[in-house]
């Protein structure tokens, strides 16, 4: 376990992976209830994240900052939908989504096994792409430019002809109460249909529309699950054989079994949230820990942090070479292409997002006011910067410091700007709140002991 090309102490490797498990859990939390959105908020968690790795396992040539950024992107490629599988551990089975005008839940009695197989195939599928791309980063396999269209080619060609063909059968076999629900959604709507399966194919991966129908969105997700656990398989083996990377498959492997692990045992919360099995054992989950959905996102995040960095830190170090995938691309281009992805795209929308998702309900002026605000102070942070380190750019003393900076100002935008009704510093306490700040402010420790860590190696 080497950093910096200093061996760690066992001290420095439990803090890292416990810092590291605090880290996303925080980062899991924030993109939830009222957060920064699903793709959107995996995009928040990748980049955050991926920047830590770097903090731990030290600068890589493979992961400066265009790649931590294309590497953060990648992960919403793989966004799933898993709301009505969260409360399926209890026995039961969320047969209208509830959200919607005119409609009631009602619930289906199933097995809870069904439901656990559900979350895993979810969370399995769920970083494939960025899983494998974190472990490109730190293998020494140099990757041409039509070996990423390979992986992500394979993980959406799976997906979708998954989606279209065995998903089906699959989903019937496992869990075949999700089909009838359905059946009897449609039916309630007056939807005429040959099948379950043909109706799907005329509204092929809609879930807007499925979401309307009795059913419809178990379904689809259900479908998606499945499909997305054979894209990641898909993915991997198409690293494995035809781009060469043992390392960069073996952490797709290990990124993928994390969080199918972590957001699966994560989901026992909501097996007491939603009153034990069938719902009907009378069990709640204490308010003062905070809210059931909340804890399940925190743990989730928690788990998959803490084995994504230990895994880190196990992997054998190799050597430190550079990636020159689309180096055949003139370099003043590469470079604004570069810039432009990284600084502006990946680091400017994990800025601006959060305001734009927590104001758009207010007026178009004040909307306006908050995204220029965080703009221009966005946008002075990295004049600042660039004009005085841009010749001697380095990640080790540029990863950790945006780690601080993007952790504490989603602790900000998260606690205390935003509208009222969304401020979550306000309410009765509770320990998750707690959590989220022991967790900015672990994080924010350890990135100023790396750093002067870096300083005194070198």
């Amino acid at each position: 376990m080497e950093r910096y090309g200093t061996k760690n102490s066992k001290l420095y490797n439990v803090l890292a992976v416990l810092v590291g498990a605090l880290l996303l859990g925080f980062l899991w939390r924030v993109r939830g209830e009222h957060g920064w959105g699903s793709s959107w908020g995996l995009l928040n968690a990748g980049f955050v994240f991926a920047l830590y790795l770097c903090v731990v396992a030290g600068a890589r040539k493979k992961m400066n900052f265009i790649w931590v950024s294309l590497t953060a992107a990648s992960f919403m490629l793989t966004t799933p939908s898993w709301g009505t599988l969260l409360n399926q551990i209890t026995g039961v089975m969320n047969s209208i989504d509830g959200n919607y005008e005119n409609m009631t839940n009602t619930w289906t009695v199933i097995s809870p096994w069904s439901g656990v197989i559900m979350m895993l195939m979810m969370g399995f599928g769920l970083s494939a792409i960025f899983g494998i791309m974190l472990g490109r980063g730190f293998s020494d396999k140099q990757w041409k430019w039509w070996h990423f269209a390979v992986v992500i080619g394979s993980f959406l060609a799976v997906k979708y002809i998954a989606m279209a063909t065995v998903a089906h059968p699959i989903v019937e076999l496992i869990q075949p109460e999700s089909a009838e629900s359905f059946e009897r959604g449609l039916q309630t709507a007056g939807i005429e249909y040959n099948s379950v399966y043909k109706i799907y194919l005329q509204h092929f991966n809609d879930l807007s529309w499925a979401k309307k129908i009795g059913g419809g969105r178990n379904y689809f997700s259900e479908i998606q699950a499945v499909a997305s656990t054979l894209s990641a398989i898909a993915a991997i083996i198409a690293t494995l054989v035809v781009v060469k990377d043992k390392v960069a498959a073996k952490f797709g492997t290990i990124s993928c079994a994390a969080f199918a692990f972590a957001i699966t045992v994560s989901d026992i919360i909501f097996y007491f949230a939603e009153g034990g099995y069938h719902r009907e054992q009378g069990l709640t989950f204490p308010k003062w820990i905070g809210g059931g959905w909340s804890c399940w996102e925190f743990c989730t995040g928690f788990l998959a942090g803490g084995l994504l960095t230990l895994a880190v830190l196990l992997l054998k170090k190799k050597d430190d070479v550079d990636e020159n995938a689309f180096a055949f691309l003139p370099e003043k281009p590469r470079t604004a292409l570069g810039f432009i992805i990284s600084f502006l795209f990946v680091a400017g929308a994990n800025v601006v997002r959060p305001v734009l998702e927590r104001f758009k309900e207010c007026s178009l002026g004040v909307l306006i006011t908050a995204i220029v605000v965080v703009l221009a102070v966005y946008i002075a942070f990295i004049c600042v910067y660039l004009k005085k380190n841009g010749k001697n750019f380095s990640m080790s003393k540029f990863a950790p410091l945006m780690v601080v900076i993007m952790t504490l100002y989603d602790l900000a935008v998260y606690m205390f700007i935003s509208p009222a009704k969304y401020i979550n510093i306000t309410g009765d306490f509770s320990v998750l709140k707690v959590l989220m700040f022991a967790s900015a402010i672990a994080v924010t420790a350890f990135c100023v002991v790396s750093s002067k860590k870096v300083s005194d190696a070198k």
